[in-house]
């Protein structure tokens, strides 16, 4: 009988794996260097894993989890969606200035390097980023509808521009080695919703900066 997977070891394959492929990318990362990352042989990661599209998947299923938990789920949650998007944006400033400005989002470069040539990787990246804006539209229409925004408020539309611009800023980041991006372009998605507040509100905010 075939010895079952140990949990930690896949555990670790995993940490190992996405660790390469967010620096190097899902195709310009080989078996082998995971596996020398994780002190076995090739042979192991098929115990574990029967292909590397499975271990990619399972790599973005791993960091997608991470997300949902640091990020998607406070945002859906929060009472204050302008002071959740101000923390979003000014969070990956200080990330990426720690950082270098280098790997960005990992389900984002998966999505751009694998949409157009592997469904499976497609459909789960999609998914993402439709919880991701998702989360953001409840928290909207939830203000909204306790009188925090006008009605001209449109939450689906307002929380899609959120997304393109955080994800958008990322590139920018990365590419110009410069994370004021992040405070520049922060500073835009929050005036999305600013605009859309009632004017009562929009004082409230101008005074205590949330």
């Amino acid at each position: 009988m075939a010895r079952p997977p140990d949990p930690r070891i896949r555990s670790r394959i995993l940490e190992e794996a996405e660790h390469l492929m967010h620096l190097r990318g899902f195709n310009n990362t080989t078996l082998d260097e995971i596996a020398g990352a994780c002190s076995m042989t090739k042979a192991n990661l098929f115990h574990h894993f029967n292909s590397k599209e499975e271990l990619g998947l399972a790599v973005l299923d791993y960091k997608m989890e991470a997300y949902r938990c640091a990020c998607l789920t406070p945002l859906s949650r929060c009472e204050d969606p302008i002071g959740a998007v101000r923390k979003l944006f000014s969070d990956a400033a200080c990330f990426f200035r720690g950082n270098g400005c280098k790997a960005g989002c990992f389900v984002g470069n998966i999505a751009l390097e694998m949409s157009d040539c592997n469904e499976r990787f497609r459909v789960k990246a999609e998914s993402f980023f439709e919880e991701w804006a998702f989360g953001l539209e409840t928290a909207l229409k939830r203000a909204r509808a306790a009188g925090r925004f006008t009605p001209a408020l449109k939450p689906k539309s307002v929380s899609e521009a959120v997304l393109a611009l955080y994800e958008g800023a990322m590139m920018l980041a990365r590419t110009r080695r410069d994370p004021a991006v992040f405070t520049r372009v922060g500073r835009e998605a929050v005036r999305l919703l600013e605009c859309r507040l009632f004017p009562h509100r929009t004082k409230e905010v101008s005074h205590n900066g949330s």
